[in-house]
């Protein structure tokens, strides 16, 4: 093999490796964006859920905390009766964006 083979291989070993640095720097950042706005959408969805519950007029919200994860809402505390329970959960499911409703709570 001459000088220059060598260097050309060099050269093209030199791209491939700036190539795959910029591929995993962007694909990093990418995952870290997706992790950003899925917990941004968890706060939003938390945020509507709570402010759902408390203009509703049926419902004692103030014992209820509210968690969210990917579209799934936790729900925690108290409820005054099962029909303050089935209220909580009609209002909750009609809120875009939630996919499942995970009851923890006591009556």
């Amino acid at each position: 093999m001459d000088r220059s083979s060598s260097s050309w291989i060099a050269v093209v070993a030199a791209v491939v490796c700036v190539a795959l640095a910029v591929t995993s720097v962007t694909g990093a950042f990418g995952c870290a964006a997706r992790q950003a706005n899925t917990t941004t959408g968890d706060e939003v969805l938390k945020a509507r859920v709570e402010a759902a519950l408390a203009s509703a007029s049926d419902v004692h919200a103030a014992g209820i905390t509210v968690d969210a994860r990917r579209g799934v809402v936790t729900l925690t505390g108290q409820v005054t009766s099962p029909t303050a329970q089935q209220s909580v959960g009609a209002i909750v499911r009609a809120i875009p964006g939630v996919r499942d409703v995970v009851f923890l709570l006591s009556i």
